[in-house]
């Protein structure tokens, strides 16, 4: 079911930069105190939830070549696109949390009791750990410039995987601070979100970190590269931000476009950054020039949308909080595909894999899967 089109269930706001970013701040903590501790749960709280789980004592990697066959259940609307899953018999994957497509033509994701696993497009998995015992909740995980998989911890790391499976870790700040979101920068390093500052960390483990605090950054969360040379993040006081490579910093209010708490954001495959608002129930979008403009997902079953995607179709795709994988063309139409008869529980990760369909990580189900758009379908 299509939500509200662009004139319907757009929400717009003129771009405005912050000239007083402590006034701002002051208002803005108000405005947003109450829903803060909730959203905050919503975006990290499974982490804290999810690895007090005790790592098993296996010696990496683990290999399961007898992943159980994928379930394949259409979802409630006949003309949906058909869901796969994979689950695993032994159980060692448990609460898969982000996904992302490797170099190596798979899929790589990061789960509890410390493990970073691979599957391939036909379900296979092997799982992985760090030997050392340095690596504590690996969470969001991206395709690094040098050809490995990097990917955040909840113990002041982000750690790196081959694709041969051989795992190092880098600590990334001096006071223990976790880092929130990861990506792969425009410059050839990965950029991360650290408490009220920006990251940055070489392939060789070099690192800076640009405190935001005097261009109003609180609380920044996710990140990734825009398609304008620089990186873009989201402030989950309602802020967008956007840091060049050496480390400008500049933030943009949210607040006209009935944006609460913004979370995941990516660039779309029109040149502007998308991402989703999980306290209002819709999707944004915002240009390089930092106009912004959002919509509704109500209409079509959205609940608090998180992790989001450019899809292989000319769309973004998202995940929700209620069992629902969603589409958004960029001219803001929205459909919501329910997973729930193919095992879907709390979808949490997304990605565009290697074989054209749409993966995602289904928390509390334990498994794996992927929805396959339909044939010729764009945005």
């Amino acid at each position: 079911m299509l939500a509200s089109s662009m004139d319907k269930g757009a929400r717009m706001s003129q771009p405005r930069p912050i000239s007083n970013p402590l006034a701002h701040r002051t208002s803005t903590r108000k405005r947003a105190a109450v829903r803060l501790t909730a959203v905050f749960a919503l975006v990290v709280g499974f982490a804290l939830a999810t690895y007090t789980v005790p790592a098993a004592a296996v010696t990496p990697p683990i290999h399961d070549p007898a992943m159980r066959a994928p379930t394949r259940t259409p979802v409630a609307r006949t003309d949906a696109p058909p869901f796969t899953t994979f689950s695993d018999p032994r159980r060692d994957v448990v609460r898969p949390r982000d996904v992302v497509a490797g170099p190596d033509g798979n899929l790589w994701f990061t789960a509890a009791r410390d493990r970073v696993g691979r599957i391939t497009p036909e379900g296979r998995v092997t799982l992985y750990r760090d030997p050392t015992g340095l690596l504590r909740g690996p969470d969001r995980i991206v395709s690094g410039p040098d050809g490995a998989l990097w990917f955040t911890a909840v113990n002041g790391r982000v750690g790196r995987v081959t694709t041969a499976g051989d795992v190092t870790t880098f600590s990334v700040s001096d006071d223990g601070a976790s880092p929130l979101g990861l990506a792969a920068g425009p410059d050839g390093n990965l950029w991360y979100t650290l408490d009220n500052g920006i990251g940055r960390i070489s392939p060789t483990g070099e690192r800076v970190v640009f405190d935001g605090k005097d261009a109003g950054v609180v609380l920044p969360a996710h990140i990734t590269a825009g398609p304008d040379g620089n990186v873009w993040f989201t402030n989950l006081d309602g802020r967008i931000g956007r840091i060049t490579p050496d480390g400008q910093i500049t933030t943009f209010d949210t607040s006209g476009a009935d944006v609460v708490f913004p979370g995941a954001i990516v660039t779309g495959p029109d040149g502007n950054l998308w991402f989703s608002s999980p306290g209002s129930n819709r999707i944004g979008r915002i240009t390089p020039e930092g106009r912004i403009d959002s919509f509704d997902g109500t209409s079509a079953g959205v609940e608090e949308p998180s992790a989001i995607t450019a899809g292989p179709d000319g769309s973004l795709w998202f995940t929700t909080s209620n069992d629902r994988i969603g589409r958004i063309t960029p001219a803001g139409q929205i459909t919501a595909y329910d997973g729930r008869g193919a095992q879907v529980q709390t979808p949490f990760g997304i990605t565009t894999g290697p074989d054209g369909n749409v993966w995602f990580t289904s928390l509390n189900s334990n498994r794996i899967g992927f929805i396959r758009p339909f044939a010729g379908e764009a945005g």
